[in-house]
């Protein structure tokens, strides 16, 4: 009897493996079939673009609109440098103050992700797992059980003790207990053919003295059959999908997640064959020693993510006739963590990196952004610059160094105009200027405002390139408007902007002043206003300097309420783009500031809307408000001494 039951197990695990052998073969049978539709990928020497490359174009493109698009035709459009047509400029210009020079990239080493390997990241399931599978895109370390790399290639395969950065990673979760030794020392115990090996990894406690987050790096080679490579291998099968990221050993952002499993259950499935087909080498064509099936999946990843960010704005009716300047792509509103895309003048893109993987994977991000708008509807026959520009200071927040300076030219010269509500302002997209040399983010509320202008004296503070005194003055009719910055070149840019839009430096003017100086002054000449609008810079970059903030905050306001009409009472916006002061409280820590600051004025001050930033500025739901940084609150301030 013993000995039968001994015999039906052994028949039942032959016949599962059987099973489990089929699936694979299946899945690997897809992927050839993908294989013969993937044209080999550009390389790259240090996973960096040059800094002047052209554009890619497809001879066979076709309408964005008919065609039946998807990743992997994306992919196969798709060519070597040398078969661009038109130009396209990629540099890469710092954003931050204290780097004013153009900075070269430091990336892994070119063997430091390669296609020959898998990387899996197990998270605990708890409410957090939860979370992760219905959209969140961030991953923190104490959410990690454990990290997976199996080995798909040959000796010359480096075998890391960890995934290195910007890899892409599954993100699975346990479905019942943790993984065999996760989270402990022990786990470097029973190496089958000494093939297999793990690394414990500890995380000192932070500042606050919080618990010390420890998991466990485990390689495994595909074709190892000990018992460890088998139970890790096992706990990989048996675990449930969320979806794929890209993976940083360095930043408190262990995970940016890049496709949900239950929001793009498609593209999950594409990249699950590939995965597969990695597995058992079907995918990469043999005689091509260049191609990268892991950059293949990103590539597919983010062609699909540009394409619904295209069908959004669209959707929006951007580009339209009176606006040509948008944002086209908004970290992680778009499912793109950590990269941003403006769109200046319909002629030029502006790429925002503020992410370690956007660096590293550079290339194939120029590669499927030029593409992706080059099946736009709007820019099919047109050639868009692309200028790639980075922020050190979240970079280094992201454990990512760039490099020194680089010998390359800015040019301050070149102007693209870009078109918002049918005003146009002269941007300098290839200059080392401020972002992208535009806040699109304010469009709907410079519009807003606009309404409420007709016949009235308009204030604009803090005025950068005159966007809200211009629309008072253009689309509100204001009887006049003065503009103040403490930047010279924001004050040309404004006074440039308003001969462009045929206005009379008779009735708008812009001047460079320090706000509260200027204030002061206009206070003690008795000057007033009807509408004034206040949207100083990042006055809170943090949790730590929001008591700081909000006293100048307080002051701003409170000065800004005493230069108001005094008989007639008037309008006032006021703005925080400080992500620490909007999300505080839910926003309530903002009003109530302003609240103060109009008692200090003795005035009395009535909300009548509060808004954000325009809607092309997209966030995700499953975040919010992580994402919410800026905070416009229209108020009406009453009569002084009433």
């Amino acid at each position: 009897m013993k000995i039968s039951v001994i015999v039906n197990a052994i028949l039942l695990l032959a016949m599962q493996k059987a099973f489990v052998a089929s699936r694979i073969a299946q899945a690997g049978a897809r992927g050839s079939v993908y294989s013969k539709r993937v044209l080999p990928s550009p390389s790259w020497s240090s996973m960096e673009a040059p800094r002047s490359i052209s554009t890619f174009v497809s001879p066979s493109s076709t309408s964005f609109a008919s065609s039946k698009y998807n990743s992997f035709q994306m992919i196969s459009h798709l060519k070597s440098y040398g078969d661009y047509q038109s130009k396209t400029r990629a540099f890469s210009a710092s954003t931050d103050a204290e780097v004013s020079s153009m900075s070269s990239i430091t990336s892994p080493s070119s063997n430091a992700i390669n296609d020959k390997v898998l990387h899996t990241v197990m998270v605990h399931r708890n409410k957090q797992s939860l979370a992760f599978r219905e959209g969140t895109p961030l991953i923190f370390t104490g959410s990690i059980a454990a990290t997976y790399t199996e080995v798909c290639g040959g000796d010359d395969v480096s075998r890391n003790d960890d995934i290195p950065m910007g890899a892409l990673v599954a993100v699975v979760v346990n479905r019942d207990a943790p993984p065999p030794g996760a989270g402990g020392n022990s786990s470097r115990g029973g190496r089958g053919k000494g093939n297999f090996r793990s690394k414990t990894r500890n995380f000192e406690p932070d500042n606050e003295g919080k618990a010390v987050a420890t998991y466990s790096h485990y390689t495994v080679d595909v074709n190892d059959e000990g018992e460890s490579a088998y139970s890790h291998r096992d706990a990989i099968n048996n675990s449930q999908l969320i979806g794929y990221g890209v993976y940083n050993p360095n930043s408190m952002y262990r995970v940016r997640m890049l496709c949900h499993e239950t929001i793009h259950p498609v593209l999950a499935k594409e990249i699950r064959v590939m995965r597969k087909g990695i597995q058992r080498g079907s995918v990469r064509d043999a005689n091509d020693d260049e191609s990268d099936n892991n950059d293949l999946a990103l590539r597919s990843i983010l062609g699909r993510k540009i394409l619904d960010a295209i069908y959004l704005r669209t959707a929006m009716n951007l580009p339209s006739e009176t606006t040509d300047t948008y944002r086209l792509l908004n970290g992680e509103g778009d499912g793109l963590s950590g990269l941003a895309v403006d769109i200046l003048g319909g002629k030029t893109a502006i790429v925002m990196s503020s992410a370690a993987w956007v660096e590293i994977h550079k290339g194939s991000i120029m590669a499927v952004l030029t593409q992706s708008l080059k099946q736009h509807p709007a820019y099919v026959d047109m050639d868009i610059d692309i200028v790639w520009r980075n922020t050190p200071s979240r970079l280094n927040q992201d454990g990512y160094e760039l490099g020194g300076d680089v010998d390359e030219v800015v040019d301050t010269e070149t102007s693209v105009v870009a078109t918002e509500s049918s005003i146009k302002y002269l941007t300098y997209p290839y200059a080392d200027g401020q972002k992208t040399g535009f806040y699109c983010d304010q469009r709907d509320n410079r519009l807003m405002v606009a309404e409420l202008c007709a016949n009235k004296r308009v204030l604009d503070l803090c005025c950068y390139n005159g966007g809200f005194a211009l629309n008072a003055m253009v689309r509100g009719r204001a009887s006049s408007a003065v503009g103040v910055d403490s930047s010279q070149d924001a004050v040309d840019a404004a006074t440039a902007n308003a001969e462009l839009n045929g206005l009379d430096s008779k009735t708008v003017s812009f001047l460079r002043d320090d706000i509260a100086s200027y204030m002061k002054t206009a206070m003690e000449a008795n000057e007033e206003y009807d509408v004034i609008v206040l949207d100083p810079p990042k006055l809170a970059p943090s949790l730590s300097t929001l008591d700081k903030a909000s006293r100048k905050y307080h002051a701003l306001n409170r000065d800004a309420m005493n230069l108001m009409n005094k008989s007639q009472g008037g309008l006032i916006l006021t703005c925080t783009c400080s992500a620490a002061m909007t999300q505080k409280d839910g926003g309530q820590y903002f009003l109530n500031m302003v609240n103060k600051a109009a008692l200090s004025a003795k005035r009395r001050v009535t909300l009548l809307r509060v808004s954000g930033a325009a809607p092309c500025h997209t966030q995700s739901p499953a975040s919010f408000p992580a994402g919410a940084y800026l905070t416009t609150a229209l108020f009406h301030v009453g009569p002084s001494g009433l």
